[in-house]
């Protein structure tokens, strides 16, 4: 864990593949503008030649490869962080992942002060273990070495769309765990994911789910926008997620339905493509 002594050194992953380049492009130019002082590593989940060459050619990006042989879906790499996160050569002790679907709207308060004590900074799901996991894979996921529960049907269920992390937890048994439940049930990379929180007894800080990471079930549909910002009840949204309300795009890139919301997404697109990209890399036809 870190303590009051220990500097803080964090950074940021996500990932995807070629469809979904246009969500990581605005990802891209919103952590540049709210947290750019962290490293960004990008996961390729099967991006094209083309779109490697642009990710490696911004500063401060990490573009990771990730293992050969590859995997058969996305979530499977999502799972298999620990393994990206090999090529970055960079000091880190504490890790924030984001989905690519998402964007950064406020930078972050301070971490190493956040993590003291804690292993992890996560907002709980509104619904239970019981009401998300299928029971296919709760069999297989209570299941510890000593053969007991490691979880109950009325726990809490994680969203892993978006948590901080401090090194050297979790990650191990979250690729195992989505190994043993791979393809099973319906989320089953989010099931790998809560087990191993549980399996490895992780010390939680708590966020409200409103404020840091606003999701289909927490504050996406009754936040108020406030130019590029959000908030929820006065407080900064961190983290602004399209895993709800949204169409989909001919080229993969989500757009909210609510107009207030898509034009933050508007303005990070256009950012990107304006001042991020390096030269020689033009914006693709919708």
């Amino acid at each position: 864990m870190t303590s009051a002594g220990q500097p803080f050194f964090g950074v940021i992953a996500t990932g995807a593949n070629a469809f979904h380049f246009s969500n990581i492009a605005m990802l891209i130019a919103s952590w540049k503008t709210n947290n750019p002082a962290m490293p960004l590593v990008v996961c390729d989940y099967g991006f094209s030649a083309e779109q490697i060459a642009l990710l490696r050619a911004i500063p401060g990006v990490h573009y990771a490869a990730g293992p050969t042989p590859n995997y058969d879906h996305p979530w499977e790499g999502k799972a298999r962080l620990g393994t990206f996160l090999e090529s970055f050569r960079g000091p880190w002790n504490g890790l924030v992942w984001i989905d690519a679907d998402a964007l950064f709207l406020h930078p972050y308060p301070n971490l190493g002060e956040l993590m003291q004590g804690y292993d992890m900074i996560i907002d709980a799901h509104i619904q239970s273990v019981g009401e998300i996991m299928h029971e296919c894979n709760r069999e297989v996921l209570v299941r510890t070495a000593a053969g007991r529960e490691a979880f109950r049907r009325d726990d809490s269920y994680f969203s892993a769309g978006c948590w901080i992390a401090r090194r050297g937890v979790l990650l191990e048994n979250y690729s195992r765990f989505c190994t043993q439940v791979k393809g099973k049930g319906n989320l089953w990379e989010g099931d790998a994911f809560v087990a191993a929180i549980y399996q490895e007894k992780l010390r939680l800080r708590t966020v409200n789910g409103g404020v840091w990471h606003s999701r289909g079930k927490t504050s996406l549909h009754t936040c108020e926008a406030a130019g590029l910002k959000a908030y929820h009840a006065g407080q900064p949204i961190y983290v602004l997620h399209a895993n709800d309300g949204y169409t989909v795009r001919a080229d993969g890139r989500r757009i909210f339905k609510r107009p207030e919301l898509s034009a933050i997404q508007d303005h990070y697109e256009n950012l990107f493509w304006a001042e991020i990209a390096p030269a020689g890399f033009t914006r693709p036809p919708v």
